[in-house]
């Protein structure tokens, strides 16, 4: 349980970042002048990486860490569409297909190229969209934890 309050903690962290970002972008307009300015640049920047900072963490820790909690799962050697799956019966996540979805949200990210613009800020929106149900997941995922 130390460990599970720990991984809360952490991402509460980030979350608490992210909210500040997030916020930030909602009021920018959402256009190239994002990377031209330093400081929307840096509000982009910081958004990115704590969004893939909370999915990580949530994904490679805390599924597992959770299902443990609620006696789910006793073995860590457990493959991750299991987990999904187990999540999904559980009412924790709508499906594997929203982890796929926001998986891939985490991908173009990360390949991203820096000049294509269109590209980018296509990857803010989305990213943008997919904070919202990442942040709805973890809060399933907190008061299933909590009510174990």
């Amino acid at each position: 349980m130390e460990r599970l309050i720990y991984l809360f903690e952490t991402i509460e962290a980030l979350f608490k970042s992210c909210d500040i970002d997030y916020e930030a972008l909602r009021e920018l307009d959402q256009d190239a002048a994002l990377f031209t300015d330093y400081e929307k640049q840096r509000i982009v920047n910081s958004f990115l990486f704590n969004y893939r900072k909370i999915q990580d963490k949530i994904g490679a820790k805390l599924f597992k860490s959770v299902l443990f909690e609620l006696r789910e799962i006793d073995d860590d050697a457990i493959r991750m569409k299991d987990i999904l799956n187990r999540l999904e019966k559980l009412g924790l996540i709508e499906g594997a297909s929203q982890w796929d979805a926001l998986r891939e949200i985490r991908n173009a990210i990360a390949h991203e190229y820096p000049l294509d613009m269109e590209e980018r800020l296509e990857n803010i929106s989305m990213a943008m969209n997919g904070y919202v149900s990442l942040k709805q997941m973890y809060a399933n995922l907190r008061r299933a934890a909590d009510t174990a």
